[in-house]
């Protein structure tokens, strides 16, 4: 066959060629775009009543028991040493912010804190509930550390520093003579710190923290 028979018959495959790649091409992009514009949907969410989530869920409920119990612990620690109230003041300020929302995240802790499982919608709120009472607290601690009694006047720094002298003293004390002696002289000292302080803070001594001065100041009664 001539070349010039050939060339009339190959231009017309060549054609064919270049319009069927363009067509695949057009077709690979669009079906790129509608990939990507409308991805294909997500696999249910595991539902919240399945038995695994159930137990999953009870087992952070527990956890937060524990937690919950750890704060409860500290928290009363504190509130009843004396000592501990002076050296972190700040703890029994509910005007300083950090202890504000301790108090506020542990008393929704505790609203929602039972002894058996609750309900799935209280075990949830529970569960948060803690965590955030958990950060609250550490956050109140390392403010009232930094702070320590800055809030405080000079005479109100030194009666603070007094109080805890005293208190160490009655610990120290030979004989429960001189131990109610100390502990009557704190008493004395943190009476009238809350007298000087009151009138611009909101800081009073945890009655816990007075319960046991008083308890601790009392002599022994000698067997009968």
């Amino acid at each position: 066959m001539p070349y010039q028979d050939l060339g009339a018959f190959v231009w017309p495959v060549m054609v064919l060629i270049w319009v069927l790649a363009a067509s695949y091409s057009r077709a690979a992009m669009h079906h790129r775009w509608q990939a990507r514009a409308h991805p294909p949907p997500k696999p249910p969410a595991r539902p919240v009543d399945a038995p695994d989530a159930g137990e999953s869920l009870r087992a952070l409920w527990e956890t937060a028991r524990v937690r919950y119990a750890r704060i409860a612990g500290e928290y009363g620690a504190y509130e009843a040493d004396p000592k501990q109230v002076l050296r972190r003041p700040a703890l029994a300020d509910p005007a300083v912010p950090s202890t504000g929302r301790f108090i506020d995240a542990f008393h929704e802790a505790m609203a929602l804190h039972t002894e058996s499982y609750p309900p799935v919608d209280l075990a949830k709120k529970y569960v948060e509930a803690t965590e955030n009472a958990e950060k609250a607290w550490t956050a109140a601690c390392a403010a009232a550390d930094k702070l320590r009694a800055s809030r405080f006047t000079t005479d109100e720094r030194a009666l603070i520093n007094q109080g805890i002298k005293l208190l160490e003293l009655a610990e120290g004390a030979a004989t429960p003579a001189e131990q109610e002696a100390a502990y009557a002289a704190a008493r004395q000292v943190l009476a009238k710190l809350e007298r000087s302080a009151g009138t611009r803070l909101d800081w009073r001594v945890p009655r816990p923290a007075r319960q046991a001065i008083d308890r601790l100041g009392k002599p022994t009664l000698p067997p009968s």
